[in-house]
């Protein structure tokens, strides 16, 4: 059995219209920005599930209160968590449990359980805090399905115990878990064990050995006889008068309370206790605590002749850690993340993490991410991460990009390109406009290639803002009018409204059959292609124009691009005047090279532009493109970059600032 999905209605940051939070997998990362409400979601399952009534316990401050309420003039607040839990289609040991409070959908389909807590809050003048009601159902009709007095069963508190959830908070406290106290690890690890009578009466009578020989020592009498004297000398209450010296207990539980684990070898050539490890350590061995739990409720449970599953161990345990990156060096996360696999995959066990490290993210699947945002009005919002269909062409990419950019999980907004060459500007522009994609949580993502609506649809499920800029590439085969084409038809593929995209002059529409063949349209018409690139602008679609970024900074900044070169190099060219027909092949091979056509021209490029295609054939076809932008870039001031700024990146810029406003 696993959880399925869990709805949160009213609690914290969740508003009164309730989420639910889709589990497809028995392992699930919850990501998003601080105070997102990923915590409040783990915490949330502890209510419902917490193995005591501290963990269990509602209070005022978790009710939920809207962005412009104020908390003085609210009289009453309701919450609810429930949870969907599902079934393996063969049924297993924990059918039985709950077989009289399953529900089903239709015939044919496989039978669930809906377990529910609401709790609502009162003010009171009598009680500070409100009066706050608590109670756990099973609901016993279908999802959808509208719910009477008689569809809501309570949950009998014999069966809490059959769904356990540990809870391992962002702060790591192992020492807490060593200690024998109810709740801890420890104590449920020992409580395992079958402590027989035999062993209790031998453990008791080697405790009363070890003290008879400590007294018979006459140096311990006499500290004892010592202590025992000036007490009866302060006070005379006869309840009291006698004093033993003795070790703390001499019964099996006592003993147990003064467990402790030790770490060895050590540079101090003595044992270190477990508050003298690092956070780093410290936090691994708290996961170490919580497997081991988990493997010897299922080793305990495999010795013994009847399965104990439902009796002795729960039906299932869920763990939820919070991020399990603190403190940990990153080379050591893929084992974290691998032990964590290892420990979903149990029959009995699901597990759901939290994290703001994409170096957690990258190594689970797409499909195991929740993302959690929170909404204009203070509310948490949470989406699945969207891909296309796996029988489609663009699921593996799309699946390895947001593998390779986790980033754009954790950003304000996204600054999608083409190359390495985009990532590089971009870094270098963001000190000559002042804008720190860092500090504004800015992700750049070079992901502007065939499959870009998927990176779209992508973001847009997020609700995280993008700015794409791609390549016009006139000329060169599938530019010009291909390349707005493309953009078109992608921003129509995510959802953007035909009659807005494609209204023409006159007040008409475009039809898809002409779109189709924009492509074939003759770049002589450059008003008009002009016209749909400022169109595209307002969808935060630019272009890097007439070929792309390469040529656009070497249009802008030619005498330093031309500088860029080591000592003795440069591309080889020909005097104009005095060898004109040397000059004139030259160029000719390199414009077939920029636009990469033996039938390329450059009709539609200057004079100036066409000889520039020369240095750009040397620089970026010949050389690494990031290493000489990394070299120009980096000779250049901030007021020289800004002097002949190319006005595309102005208006990305601008476009960057007015969304981070309303963001």
């Amino acid at each position: 059995m696993r959880i399925s999905s869990v709805t949160i209605r009213g609690y914290k940051s969740y508003g009164s219209k309730g989420v639910t939070i889709p589990l497809q997998d028995k392992l699930a990362g919850f990501i998003g920005l601080n105070s997102a409400g990923k915590t409040s979601a783990l915490e949330a399952l502890r209510k419902l599930f917490g193995s005591s009534l501290m963990e269990r316990e509602i209070f005022a401050s978790d009710f939920h209160i809207g962005k412009d309420e104020m908390p003085k003039d609210i009289t009453e607040r309701e919450l609810s968590i429930e949870v969907r839990i599902d079934f393996p289609p063969d049924g297993d040991d924990s059918v039985p449990h709950f077989f009289s409070d399953m529900v089903v959908d239709d015939t044919d389909e496989d039978p669930y359980l809906r377990i529910r807590l609401e709790s609502s809050w009162r003010k009171s003048e009598l009680i500070p805090q409100g009066e706050i009601d608590v109670k756990t159902y099973f609901i016993n009709v279908a999802e959808g399905e509208p719910e009477e007095a008689d569809t809501k069963k309570i949950f009998p508190s014999r069966l809490r115990g059959l769904i356990q959830i540990h809870y391992v908070p962002a702060i790591r406290k192992p020492g807490e878990q060593l200690k024998y106290a109810s709740g801890s690890i420890l104590h449920r690890l020992l409580k395992k064990i079958n402590w027989k009578d035999d062993f209790k009466e031998k453990f008791d009578t080697k405790i009363s050995e070890i003290n008879d020989a400590f007294k018979g020592l006459s140096e311990f009498n006499t500290i004892q006889t010592s202590i025992a004297s000036f007490w009866q000398k302060f006070h005379k209450d006869e309840r009291y008068s006698e004093t033993t010296l003795s070790f703390g207990g001499s019964d099996l539980d006592s003993i147990l309370k003064k467990l402790e684990i030790s770490f060895s070898p050590t540079g101090t050539h003595k044992p270190f206790g477990i508050d003298e490890l690092g956070e780093g350590y410290r936090s691994l061995f708290y996961l170490t605590l919580v497997c081991s739990l988990l493997d010897v409720e299922e080793a305990l449970s495999k010795e013994k002749d009847e399965e104990t599953i439902g009796t002795t161990r729960p039906l299932l345990t869920i763990l939820a850690i919070e991020e399990p990156e603190n403190h940990i060096a990153p080379q050591l996360l893929g084992r974290v993340i691998k032990i964590l696999k290892s420990i979903s995959e149990k029959e009995n066990s699901q597990v759901l993490l939290s994290s703001h490290t994409p170096a957690i993210i990258k190594r689970l699947k797409p499909e195991q991410i929740l993302h959690f945002r929170i909404t204009d009005v203070y509310e948490t919002e949470v989406n699945q991460i969207k891909l296309p269909e796996k029988t489609d062409e663009a699921y593996k990419y799309v699946k390895e990009a947001v593998r390779n950019y986790p980033e754009i999980y954790f950003a304000r907004l996204v600054v999608i390109g083409e190359g390495d060459s985009e990532e590089v500007i971009f870094n270098r522009l963001m000190n000559v406009m002042d804008v720190d994609f860092d500090d504004n949580i800015i992700t750049f993502a070079p992901l502007g290639h065939r499959f870009v609506n998927h990176i779209w649809r992508l973001l847009d499920a997020l609700r995280i803002p993008y700015i794409t800029l791609l390549d016009l590439d006139s000329e060169r085969e599938g530019g010009g009018w291909g390349r707005v084409k493309y953009a078109l038809q992608q921003l129509l593929q995510i959802g953007v409204k035909k009659e807005k995209l494609l209204s023409i002059e006159g007040g008409a529409i475009m039809t898809i059959q002409k779109l189709k063949q924009m492509h074939t349209w003759d770049l002589v018409h450059a008003k008009a292609l002009q016209g749909w690139i400022r169109r595209l602008k307002k969808y935060n679609v630019f272009y890097s124009a007439p070929l792309d970024l390469d040529f656009l900074m070497l249009m802008h900044y030619p005498e330093f691009y031309k500088k860029a070169i080591p000592k003795g190099g440069g591309p080889q060219i020909p005097d104009k005047d005095e060898k004109p027909e040397e000059f004139e092949e030259k160029l000719t091979g390199s414009i077939q090279a920029t636009l990469k056509s033996k039938k390329a021209t450059g009709y539609t490029y200057s004079e100036e532009e066409k000889e520039l295609m020369i240095w750009y054939n040397y620089h970026f076809l010949g050389r690494g493109k990031p290493t000489t932008h990394i070299q120009v870039l980096s000779s250049m001031s901030n007021e020289e970059i800004e002097e002949c700024l190319p006005p595309v990146f102005t208006e990305i810029f601008e476009r960057i600032a007015s969304i981070l406003n309303t963001h």
